[in-house]
């Protein structure tokens, strides 16, 4: 399991966007990931996740007015894929968003019969991020922005996203606070989870770290910390790949998502106005990669979990 799982890492963390886009970077953000994580991440995301019946709450979702006025499709997909994994083995799911991106999220979750409730982030409101620290057992950020050391979110060129992005490095840092467990899904560095990488980051990737276009020269890398950090080519995939490690120690090959279903998600993405975060554009990518491409690791994650479970066959010659 351990030998499947590290290739699953290896395999969500293929750079395969278009031109125009930041590249050269997901493998070091995966070698320094990898080098603080006690095993595969994947596989050690899934463990956190592997036990009684808990309330597990995911805060995912990025808009921005303008250009994704209902948030990219990156982050949403997984999250929505991923609490249908979680509450099939009995777990209690919430997902938490932007008021902006609530409805194509709403609308996944009904699509696939979920029974999981949205819940709209009130920007700056700490109560809300303290209830969210105290009342769930595991918090989860897929594909969501953490502040820099100057507390302000960016994207990864930079621009910063404070005036309509809430901040929700109070509830991950609450829930560090509390002893619960707390799980980043990230692909760029400048996601709740980069925390304990954000130095190598700096030092290792300057170009990527856009501290002369930030305030302050604060950068765009994270610096929250989290129980468990999981990096991927895009958040979703890595999302994926939780739910892939995680049907591996159930041994139950069906929790996988499927590259049909990944397929259908792009096109429906794309009703709902969710937009590709690679380009603008409401089409069926994700982060400058086409859905057949996404669909194709989603097989090759399955096909993982299925060798890896079925009984072995002996060549007799």
């Amino acid at each position: 399991m351990e030998i499947a799982a590290e290739n699953m890492d290896r395999l969500l963390c293929i750079e395969m966007r278009r031109k125009g886009l930041p590249r050269g970077f997901k493998w070091p953000l995966y070698e320094e990931a990898r080098a603080i994580s006690k095993g595969p991440m994947v596989l050690a995301a899934a463990r956190l996740l592997d036990r009684g019946a808990a309330s597990i709450g995911i805060v995912t979702g990025a808009a921005v007015p303008e250009h994704m006025p209902l948030g990219e499709n990156d982050g949403p997909f997984g999250s929505t894929v991923l609490a249908g994994g979680l509450t099939a083995i009995g777990h209690r799911v919430t997902i938490y968003t932007d008021a902006a991106c609530a409805p194509p999220i709403v609308a996944l979750l009904e699509r696939r019969g979920l029974d999981v409730p949205v819940a709209v982030l009130r920007m700056g409101e700490a109560a809300q991020q303290d209830a969210m620290a105290a009342e769930h057992d595991i918090l989860v950020a897929i594909e969501r922005l953490g502040g820099n050391v100057h507390g302000k979110l960016h994207g990864v060129n930079g621009t910063c996203r404070d005036a309509f992005r809430s901040n929700v490095d109070r509830a991950f840092r609450g829930a560090h606070e509390r002893g619960k467990t707390t799980i980043g899904i990230g692909d760029g560095g400048n996601e709740v989870g980069f925390g304990r990488v954000r130095t190598r980051l700096e030092e290792r990737l300057p170009e990527f770290a856009q501290k002369d276009k930030t305030e302050g020269g604060g950068g765009i890398f994270s610096t929250i910390e989290v129980t468990q950090l999981v990096v991927a080519s895009t958040s979703n995939l890595g999302a994926y790949g939780v739910l892939a490690a995680l049907a591996m120690l159930k041994g139950d090959a069906s929790l996988c998502h499927t590259a049909a279903e990944e397929m259908a998600l792009h096109q429906v993405g794309v009703g709902l106005g969710l937009v590709d975060g690679g380009g603008g554009g409401r089409i069926p990518w994700c982060d400058g990669i086409p859905a057949e491409s996404n669909a194709a690791v989603v097989e090759l994650l399955a096909n993982i979990v299925a060798r890896t479970l079925e009984a072995p066959r002996i060549r007799k010659f």
